[in-house]
């Protein structure tokens, strides 16, 4: 995001200024041009006649137009200068946001109110010479007794595909979801956080299972914590973060995939990468997870497909090798299903050569499928492929330095292959894929990391992979 001052903002303030609907429904704290970190209450008024739902979004400030992302699960009870949400800043990162109440009412009429710049500072290095928004005093607010918060009933959705297709998701807008839907999709994903001691990440997992089930879909949260952590406190950390995930379970969750690509060093602690060491964590984690709800599918963290590290060390594994390790230290008894990733391909999903860089396993579907399940053959556990995507450029220019492999695959390409390689999933011998998640829906960032571009909605707002994993539905 280009770098605004607030001194800047400030100035737009005077001109552009919040969309504010009348009196029944506003935003009285946070302030405009303000920071903020941690979870904040979001203060305000939401009281017009006829009301039927309201809820909390937000989007980056200086975004044309505004991509809105629901920050807080709809409500139906009217506030009057109370806590309109409760807004876990650290689920964005650090920048300047514009936060946004929509209110619907019973005739279908929208209302509206903006309020902007905010700051969200929970790790900001300040640009020099730029201070901090002078702080303000949070509002006196009336004492209530506290309510339970209220869950979503799971739905159980009708899979049509080959094998029950899901989509990662950043911004669960209607569109989004209508897109899910019209590819035959029956789960949604979501990453959540975990941080030792910060409690309000529950009220972040309910919300994205709540949204999840009012859509009708079925949830998978990828809860990974912080390595730091992981590091400092070793096998202390354990029954901590398992705790957390038996909290989670007992929201209702239909799967949690516990941690992520911990064979490399940008997940798990450097030094310290050590398969049987995950396991040693994915046990209790499995058995509060299990205690809390028996329903909830419990998926090993999928490893990062490379062959980098030529084996495994503590520093960094091969996922291959990862793969065995994790079943030699018995993975099989404390998950329903195995994780995989899947997100190099250049070529289509039947092909087992002929790749330009290389001929590496992890270049080719069936052979990365084949490598995935030789070391649980006979476990008879199945296959969750938590990831798969190919990656394409039209639409958003040239790739970054690393991802140039990509450069040739067109969104055509995306989408056809994305189709094939769900047909093949569930034509494997003797091996089962329970799940297919692709990475990803509708992410937006096209940077040194372009996930964007593996995003099946394009930047026109179309998505071909949705009418081609469409067009197998009555397969399931």
């Amino acid at each position: 995001m280009p770098r605004i001052s607030f001194v800047t903002l400030v100035f737009l303030l005077v001109v552009f200024p919040a969309a504010a609907q009348g009196e029944a429904v506003v935003i009285t704290w946070p302030p405009p041009v303000y920071d903020v970190s941690g979870t904040i209450s979001v203060i305000g008024t939401v009281n017009p006649p006829d009301l039927q739902t309201y809820f909390l979004q937000v989007s980056l400030y200086d975004q044309q137009p505004p991509s809105w992302i629901p920050a807080s699960t709809l409500k139906s009870q009217p506030v009057v200068n109370g806590v309109l949400a409760e807004w876990p800043t650290m689920t964005v990162p650090d920048g300047i946001y514009q936060l946004r109440i929509q209110a619907r009412l019973r005739s279908g009429q929208d209302i509206f109110y903006t309020v902007g710049p905010v700051r969200v500072a929970n790790t900001l290095q300040r640009p020099a010479g730029e201070t901090a928004a002078v702080p303000q005093p949070l509002p006196v607010l009336p004492t209530e007794a506290p309510t339970a918060p209220q869950l979503v009933p799971r739905p159980n959705p009708i899979n049509e595909l080959p094998v029950p297709v899901g989509g990662q998701v950043a911004y669960f807008t209607d569109s989004t979801i209508t897109a899910m839907k019209s590819a035959g999709m029956t789960w949604d994903k979501w990453q959540v956080p975990f941080i030792v001691g910060d409690t309000n990440l529950l009220n972040v997992a309910r919300d994205r299972i709540n949204w999840s089930h009012e859509a009708g879909l079925k949830v998978l949260l990828s809860i990974t914590g912080e390595k730091e952590q992981l590091a400092e406190m070793g096998a202390d950390y354990y029954p901590l973060y398992a705790e957390f995930l038996g909290q989670v379970a007992a929201l209702g969750v239909d799967a949690i995939e516990v941690w992520n690509e911990m064979n490399i060093d940008r997940e798990w602690p450097a030094g310290r990468i050590s398969a049987r060491s995950y396991v040693e964590m994915l046990r209790p984690a499995y058995e509060a997870i299990k205690a809390a709800d028996p329903q909830v599918m419990v998926i090993s963290g999928a490893p990062a497909p490379t062959g980098f590290f030529g084996g495994c060390s503590a520093n960094g594994c091969d996922d291959g090798d990862y793969y065995w390790n994790m079943a030699n230290a018995g993975v099989a008894n404390y998950a329903d299903c195995i994780g995989v990733h899947y997100n190099e391909g250049i070529l289509p999903p039947i092909q087992q050569g002929g790749d330009p860089r290389d001929n590496y396993p992890t270049r080719y579907f069936p052979l990365m499928t084949q490598r995935a399940a030789a070391p649980f053959r006979n476990s008879g556990i199945p296959l969750c492929y938590t990831e798969i995507g190919y990656l394409s450029p039209d639409g958003y220019g040239p790739l970054p330095a690393g991802f140039e492999w990509g450069a040739s695959t067109s969104v055509q390409e995306q989408a056809e292959w994305l189709r094939d390689a769900i047909s093949m999933a569930a034509e494997f011998p003797n091996l089962e894929i329970a799940l297919m998640i692709v990475f990803n829906m509708d992410f937006d960032v096209y940077d040194r990391d372009p996930q964007a571009g593996f995003a099946i909605i394009r930047p026109d707002g179309s998505c071909p992979a949705c009418q081609t994993i469409g067009s197998l539905r009555g397969q399931g």
